[in-house]
C-alpha cells in the first residue's frame, strides 16, 4: 500500500514508523528541516520538503498512485484541505487530524462529506474517551469495546494478594464465559495457553461479553468501588473533553479541574456546567492538600508536560488518591513511568495510531487496538466468504503462532469460542495477534486468501 503522511510530528512519526516496519510504501511531506533529518536518519521512507496543501508537492509525492493520505499537521485547516485535494486526485482513503472543538461540533453539515474525509481524528478526544471508560471501570488499566459495544476488553493487573496469583489458566473458574487473550509480563506480550501460570505483576487482557464482564470480574476476584470524585490536572483540550464527557455520565460524578493558565481556566469554567475549575499550579503540594485531592477516587494528569504529569500523579498517590491516570506523550519515558507505580499510563500517539491503522489492514477490518510495547494488535474483522477458516473447528486450524480468536459475534449473538467453535461467513471476530503474525491473520480471513 502506498501511503502519504503530511506532518512528521509525534503522531505522524509514529504512523510512519508502524507502516515502514510493515514494508508499506511511505512518503512523508514535512516542512521542518529538523524533522526531515530525523526521518531520514531513523526510517526507511521517502521524505519530501513542502506543504501538504500544495498540488505540486502532492504530485511529487505520488498522490496519483496513493491508496491513502493521512494529514496530521498542527493545523486543522491544512489537514482538511489536503484531504479535499487528495480525494480530487482519486485517493481512496483520507484521514485528517482536527483538534478544534468548533469543527467537531458543526450540526448544519458533515465535515466528512463536505471535505471528503473518511476519518476525522482528534487525539485529545480519543484520549478523553479512553479515560472516561476507565473512570466507569476503575479496576481496569485500559478498556476497549468491540462489536458496537457488545464485547469488552479489559486490562487488569494481578496483584500480590490476587486469588489468581500462581494459578494456571486452565485452573480458573470458567462458569461465566471469557477469554484471557494476552498477558503483558516484563515488557513482553504473551499469548497464553492453558498451562500458563499467572504471576504477580502480570497484566491480563480479559475479553468477555460486555453484559457479563462484571460477573467475570467478580468470579476472578477483581472488585472496585465506583468512582464518585474525579480530579483532572490540566484544562487543555483533553481535560476539557474529559470533564464534558463525565458531566453527562450516570451515575453523576463530582469533577474538579486544576488549570495553571488563568485565561484557559476562565474559558473552560464558562463552557462546563457542573465542573469546579480551580486556577492554580497542580505541582504545588500545598494546593493539592488544601483542595483535599487525597479524597479523590481518580486523579487524571493530562497537561502537555510529561514531567508534571508524572510528578503530580506521584504526589496524588502519596496523598491517598485511589487511582491515578497519567498521560505520557514521549514513548521513551513510558518504561520509567511504569516502574513508578502509576496505575494507568496513556499515550495519545498510540491511541490515535490504532484508530488510523484499521484503514491500512487488508480485508474487512472494523477496528484496530494497539497493545503493549511490542505493538501487538486486537483486530476486529469480518470473516469473508471464501476465506480459509470457514466451516472448520478452531482446533483443526493451523492458526499462526502468537495469535488467538477471543470472541465471535454472529447475528448479534456473542460467542466466547473454544476449540469446537466453527467460523461462518460474515462472522465478526475479535482476534489478538503479535506483530509478526498480523499479515498472516489478514490473509487467513480474506476472501481467497493464500495458505499460510
Amino acid at each position: 500500500m502506498k501511503v502519504i503522511i503530511i506532518g512528521a510530528g509525534k503522531i505522524g512519526f509514529t504512523i510512519a514508523q508502524l507502516l515502514s516496519n510493515e514494508n508499506h510504501d511511505v512518503v512523508v511531506i514535512e516542512q521542518s528541516s529538523e524533522r526531515q533529518q530525523i526521518l531520514d536518519e531513523t526510517l526507511d521512507i521517502q521524505v519530501i520538503s513542502g506543504s501538504g496543501s500544495s498540488t505540486s508537492v502532492l504530485e511529487s509525492a505520488g498522490v496519483h498512485e496513493a491508496d491513502m493520505l493521512v494529514a496530521v499537521t498542527e493545523f486543522d485547516e491544512l489537514n482538511m484541505v489536503a484531504c479535499l485535494l487528495a480525494k480530487r486526485y482519486g485517493v481512496k482513503t483520507t484521514v485528517a487530524r482536527v483538534r478544534n472543538p468548533e469543527y467537531l461540533e458543526v450540526k448544519a453539515f458533515s465535515l466528512n462529506e463536505v471535505m471528503g474525509i473518511d476519518l476525522i481524528i482528534n487525539p485529545e478526544r480519543v484520549t478523553a474517551i479512553e479515560i472516561s471508560q476507565i473512570a466507569r471501570n476503575p479496576e481496569a488499566m485500559n478498556i476497549d469495546y468491540y462489536a458496537d459495544g457488545k464485547v469488552k476488553l479489559m486490562e487488569l493487573e494481578i496483584k500480590a494478594d490476587s486469588p489468581l496469583r500462581d494459578k494456571r489458566i486452565r485452573e480458573l473458574d470458567n462458569s461465566a464465559p471469557y477469554n484471557i487473550v494476552a498477558i503483558a509480563r516484563q515488557h513482553r506480550m504473551i499469548v497464553p495457553r492453558g498451562d500458563e501460570t499467572l504471576r504477580a505483576g502480570d497484566h491480563i487482557h480479559l475479553l468477555a461479553r460486555s453484559n457479563d464482564m462484571s460477573k467475570v470480574e467478580k468470579l476472578l476476584g477483581f472488585v472496585s468501588p465506583r468512582v464518585e470524585q474525579v480530579t483532572i490536572l490540566g484544562g487543555g483540550r483533553t481535560g476539557y473533553f474529559l470533564a464534558q464527557i463525565l458531566e453527562n455520565s450516570k451515575p453523576a460524578m463530582s469533577i474538579k479541574i486544576i488549570e495553571k493558565d488563568p485565561t484557559r481556566a476562565r474559558k473552560i469554567s464558562q463552557r462546563l456546567s457542573s465542573t469546579l475549575v480551580i486556577h492554580g499550579d497542580g505541582s504545588d503540594y500545598q494546593l493539592l492538600e488544601e483542595e483535599n485531592i487525597g479524597s479523590s477516587d481518580l486523579f487524571v494528569a493530562v497537561t502537555d508536560d510529561d514531567k508534571i504529569n508524572l510528578l503530580c500523579s506521584l504526589i496524588a498517590r502519596n496523598l491517598g488518591v485511589k487511582k491515578t491516570v497519567c498521560q505520557i506523550k514521549r514513548t521513551d519515558v513510558l518504561p520509567l513511568a511504569e516502574q513508578l507505580g502509576i496505575d494507568t499510563i496513556l499515550n495519545p500517539r498510540v491511541l490515535t495510531a490504532g484508530a488510523i491503522m484499521k484503514y491500512v489492514r487488508e480485508g474487512d477490518i472494523l477496528s484496530v487496538t494497539l497493545m503493549g510495547e511490542e505493538r501487538a494488535e486486537m483486530l476486529e474483522l469480518l470473516a469473508q466468504p471464501g476465506s480459509l477458516v470457514l466451516n472448520k473447528e478452531l482446533c483443526q486450524l493451523s492458526f499462526p503462532n502468537g495469535s488467538l480468536i477471543g470472541a465471535i459475534v454472529r447475528n448479534d449473538q456473542v460467542i466466547i469460542p473454544d476449540g469446537k467453535s466453527i467460523i461462518q461467513p460474515y462472522d465478526r471476530l475479535m482476534v489478538f495477534s503479535l506483530p509478526q503474525s498480523i499479515h498472516k491473520i489478514e490473509k487467513l480471513f480474506k476472501r481467497g486468501g493464500n495458505k499460510i
